[in-house]
């Protein structure tokens, strides 16, 4: 196994380490974005790499069956105590403990970056019924709002973001990607659709903070250095409270992109 590849194994496997964290702070994708991803018609939905089930749990509000597949043991005892009335199964992208055409979507969330792309095309495709509909969602605080930006570049210079067009960019090459991914398992599933959606969330200077933790070049840290650069982050946020309120308005961006089984 090259550096690289230890590196990428490392960073997958750290969220289990601040499960709890995890499923307390990680924000949920846009109202507007489930709702986008995963249509009105879809009975059976698979949270895939649900991780602690910060979606999990919007999803079990929308549709009338819910299947999170997780490979951490730890996570998924997070999501399994958030949502009881969840079927949690253990298992990966590549390897889904369901059964042929099972399933009318699956969601993945901030997720398919860590996935073996051709082998999980395959199965995912194998696991919806055809007309079924995949979503794939990468979720976020939108660092095209100027203090947002700014904040990340005071805190951590190499995860600014600031400028429009980097953005831009961003979007458009993790979706050629997912295009590519997509059209690698042959021709199981039709075009790629994509869409953005932005919202607004109150969360006080501490938990944001808090919030670089469960991020995985965060969390694989030394400790000091994590501790340090998270106290520094809620000092800055502290800086831009409004006299007199506890709260911050946060903004949050979903980048969201939906295929249809064929």
């Amino acid at each position: 196994m090259g550096a690289e590849d230890e590196t990428h194994r490392l960073r997958a496997g750290s969220f289990g380490t601040v499960a709890e964290e995890y499923g307390r702070l990680r924000p949920a994708p846009c109202d507007e974005a489930v709702e986008w991803l995963v249509p009105k018609d879809r009975r059976t939905v698979l949270d895939l790499a649900a991780g602690a089930g910060t979606l999990t749990a919007l999803l079990a509000e929308r549709v009338p069956e819910v299947v999170a597949v997780e490979p951490d043991d730890r996570m998924r005892a997070v999501l399994a105590a958030r949502r009881p009335d969840v079927r949690a199964l253990r298992g990966t992208a590549e390897s889904i403990p369901l059964t042929d055409g099972r399933v009318d979507a699956v969601v993945v969330s901030s997720a398919w970056h860590w996935f073996d792309a051709p082998r999980a095309v395959t199965e995912i495709a194998r696991v919806l019924r055809p007309g079924g509909t995949l979503g794939v969602v990468w979720n976020g605080m939108d660092s095209s709002v100027p203090w947002v930006a700014e904040w990340q570049a005071r805190v951590r210079p190499e995860m600014a973001g600031t400028r429009t067009e980097e953005r831009r960019r961003w979007f458009h090459d993790r979706g050629a990607r997912l295009r590519e991914d997509i059209a690698s398992g042959g021709p199981l599933f039709g075009e790629v659709e994509q869409a953005t959606f932005s919202c607004v969330r109150s969360a006080t200077p501490a938990d944001v903070a808090a919030l670089l933790g469960t991020y995985s070049r965060v969390i694989l840290l030394p400790e000091g250095g994590r501790r340090q650069l998270i106290a520094r982050a809620e000092e800055l946020l502290r800086e831009r409270l409004p006299e007199g309120e506890e709260t911050l308005q946060v903004p949050f961006r979903s980048l969201c992109w939906r295929v249809t089984r064929l």
